[in-house]
């Protein structure tokens, strides 16, 4: 009896490890499955985005060849420095001149022209999309 428990072990033990080798098979190909699944989304992602500013480099291009178009931006800009620097003078100096501030509708689109100009209008998206995590 005793010495079939002793030469029985072996075949328990390799069924056992026989047993524990394919359970962890399935969970390195799930973990690889997840892994390059990540790789694909963050591909496709960075996909996106380069075709997104291709298609704002064509867009900015187009308005800068149109007469029509060419004069907005700058223009907008000038005035937007225009009503800041005279908020700044005002405040700085006390000149009197009571420059008020702007609505809210337009406060914000004046501060998105000077960010667009300078080139920071998407940095506080990302800033705030990584700071919230």
């Amino acid at each position: 009896m005793w010495a079939s428990l002793i030469l029985g072990l072996p075949g328990i033990a390799g069924k056992l490890l026989d047993y524990l080798g394919k359970r962890s098979d399935n969970t390195v190909l799930t973990n690889g499955q997840n892994v390059s699944g990540d790789t694909t989304v963050a591909q496709a992602q960075l996909l996106a985005y380069v075709e997104e500013r291709k298609v704002i480099a064509q867009e900015r291009a187009a308005q800068h060849l149109s007469p029509w178009t060419a004069w907005m931006i700058p223009t907008a800009f000038g005035l937007c420095m225009l009503h800041f620097g005279a908020i700044v003078l005002d405040s700085t100096f006390l000149f009197n001149w009571r420059v008020a501030k702007l609505p809210p509708p337009y406060d914000e689109m004046e501060r998105y022209i000077v960010l667009s100009v300078i080139g920071v209008a998407g940095v506080q998206g990302t800033l705030r999309k990584l700071f919230t995590k």
